[in-house]
């Protein structure tokens, strides 16, 4: 494996990785994202609550077992545009909108970080189409990567958890 497939791997799976975990987050706790998608007044927050993390779900496991489909890199740049959109609509508009990025809406405000990412989400998709044969992905990877996510999610649930079992307990008389 040389350098360049190295660096193909670690970026897409990065960016995957990322993608999946905030349509996660999204979808498990849809009103952070609302209000910020009511902020920037799009239209139809419902169905574009819905479909932003799908398209994220799509790219991301798309990154990881068809990299090198032209629908991945679409998907991809579609979704940079669309995070540049929400940063210059912001910015525009001089109204702070709290980011809801990764499903809580204490990502900062959105804005210019938004738009510089753009180039970013843009070298994703071409790294993607340019992926080597021989570079990890298929749905092996897709599962993989998953399978790491619930566990990340997993450890940072574990102390509410415990917490939670302390209030439970601290309520109910002995």
């Amino acid at each position: 494996m040389t350098a360049y497939d190295t660096l193909n791997a670690v970026v897409r799976i990065t960016a995957a990785a990322s993608l999946i975990y905030a349509a996660a987050q999204k979808l498990a706790a849809p009103r952070s994202f609302r209000s910020t998608l009511a902020a920037l007044r799009v239209k139809r927050p419902v169905l574009v609550s819905a479909a932003v993390p799908l398209t994220e779900l799509a790219a991301g496991f798309c990154l990881l077992s068809v990299p090198r489909v032209a629908v991945t890199a679409v998907l991809v740049v579609v979704l940079g545009l669309s995070f540049a959109t929400a940063g210059a609509l912001a910015l525009a508009r001089g109204t702070k909108v709290k980011c809801a990025c990764f499903g809580q809406a204490d990502g900062g405000d959105l804005g210019l970080r938004q738009i510089a990412m753009l180039p970013l989400w843009g070298g994703v998709a071409a790294l993607a189409l340019r992926t080597p044969d021989h570079s990890p992905a298929g749905p092996e990877t897709a599962v993989a990567v998953t399978l790491a996510l619930a566990v990340f999610a997993a450890f940072q649930v574990l102390p509410l958890t415990r917490k939670n079992r302390e209030y439970m307990q601290a309520m109910v008389p002995q």
